[in-house]
């Protein structure tokens, strides 16, 4: 039986967004207002009381009270992307400048305020899925690809500096040539390490090379026609490669990385999935799953999220404490030696930690706030064989508007962000 030919995949639903809080902001604006315009200015203002980014980041700081014409332009193709896949999955009705709830937009947001976010987006999911399938796909996928390595999927990204090259050897002494080459020759190793397969990148380097010779970003002789154009073109270098991986070592039909983005992102938040651009030792992104796709998992660990028409399930990893705290506290424990080695510090980066433990343990980053949150409170209790020591090292200033690019970790109300642990 071949799954990958039983559901109708609809991969290209989603709208230009990542973050389910927008279908939560547009209800409320609508359920506040009928005029679409009054609407959208009570959604742009919830949108920056949630510091949600125009990308899959969000904003932290200060925001500007008068937005250019720019910012509103981009804060209105927001709305309207919101808005069509709100009212593609029934949960408002578009009627020329007005905008209505429908039933299922009123009981989603009734869910929200009883029960808080988390219960929304999972009945966003169940609508979601009803209508494409896209996250079967993408889980299913993901295991195909990669079946020896649960699914793990590497989208490598080396900067010419990451592979010893500086831009004055690139620009004045003409280098580029050995740039490509080198970044070849280690995407190869990449493919042979990370999924168990030799290709040569021969023919789609020579594919690459001629690209920018034809956009007139470099000459015949790979000397760049315009230095100011360095960063462009290292941009084109890369976007390139991950567009390659995407169609061409990984075969995926999401063959467009704006849109294997949104659903891996939307995934990561439903904690279907991890995805990061940071996890130590890979240069570039890692996307792994944290739940399965099966007929039946007998496993006290999984919880159904979603049952299909062709008999398959798919089920979120959930452990539950009791089962699991000797699992999860010891590979907290052996992480951060591995990266106190690394790092010769006391302590170290949280975030690094936590990439670590949920690829070692396959859990979801919210189940690891969960379960970090009981240990240290067993902690403070002096209920553990461990001490942790939770701290916050710098904090992103809140002057300026910037992007929080890693998600952040909120303990008592307080953003952590570095650790240390010692034996007792």
């Amino acid at each position: 039986m071949n799954i990958f030919e039983e559901l109708d995949y609809k991969l290209t639903e989603l709208k230009k967004f990542y973050f389910f809080e927008y279908f939560h902001i547009l209800l409320r604006s609508v359920e506040k207002y009928y005029e679409k315009d009054r609407a959208f200015h009570h959604f742009r203002t919830l949108k920056e009381n949630l510091n949600l980014g125009e990308s899959r980041y969000k904003k932290i700081g200060s925001f500007a009270t008068e937005l250019t014409h720019k910012q509103l332009t981009r804060y209105r193709y927001t709305f309207q992307e919101v808005e069509e896949e709100a009212s593609n999955l029934g949960l408002i009705v578009v009627s020329d400048l007005k905008l209505e709830l429908t039933k299922k937009g009123t009981e989603l947001l009734e869910i929200y305020n009883k029960y808080g976010a988390d219960k929304f987006n999972d009945k966003m999911f169940v609508l979601i899925e009803s209508r494409t399938y896209g996250f079967h796909y993408l889980i299913s996928s993901l295991y195909k690809i990669n079946p020896k390595n649960g699914g793990t999927l590497i989208f490598p990204i080396y900067s010419p500096l990451k592979l010893h090259f500086s831009k004055e050897e690139i620009v004045a002494k003409n280098m580029l040539k050995e740039y490509l080459e080198v970044l070849r020759d280690q995407l190869e190793k990449d493919i042979k390490k990370h999924i168990s397969k030799t290709m040569s990148l021969s023919s789609a380097n020579n594919d690459l090379i001629n690209r920018l010779i034809e956009t007139k970003l470099i000459g015949n002789n790979f000397q760049l026609l315009d230095p100011d154009q360095y960063n462009l073109i290292i941009k084109r270098i890369r976007d390139f490669w991950l567009n390659f991986f995407l169609r061409s070592v990984y075969n995926l039909k999401i063959n467009s990385l704006s849109y294997f983005d949104l659903w891996t992102y939307r995934a990561k938040q439903l904690g279907f999935l991890n995805v990061t651009e940071f996890f130590p030792s890979i240069s570039g992104k890692i996307v792994y799953p944290t739940s399965v796709i099966y007929r039946d998992v007998n496993s006290d660990g999984f919880d159904k999220a979603f049952e299909y028409s062709n008999g398959e399930s798919l089920y979120i990893h959930n452990p539950k404490w009791d089962d699991f705290d000797d699992n999860f506290i010891s590979t907290l424990y052996e992480s951060y030696l591995e990266l106190k080695r690394s790092y010769s510090s006391y302590f170290v980066n949280l975030a690094d930690l936590r990439d670590i433990v949920c690829f070692k343990t396959k859990i979801s980053y919210r189940k690891f706030l969960e379960l970090l949150i009981v240990v240290y409170n067993l902690n403070l209790r002096g209920q553990l064989k461990i001490s942790i020591s939770l701290e916050a090292d710098k904090l992103p200033s809140e002057n300026k508007a910037i992007y929080l690019k890693r998600d952040p970790i909120l303990i008592d109300n307080k953003l952590r962000n570095i650790i240390a642990i010692d034996i007792k």
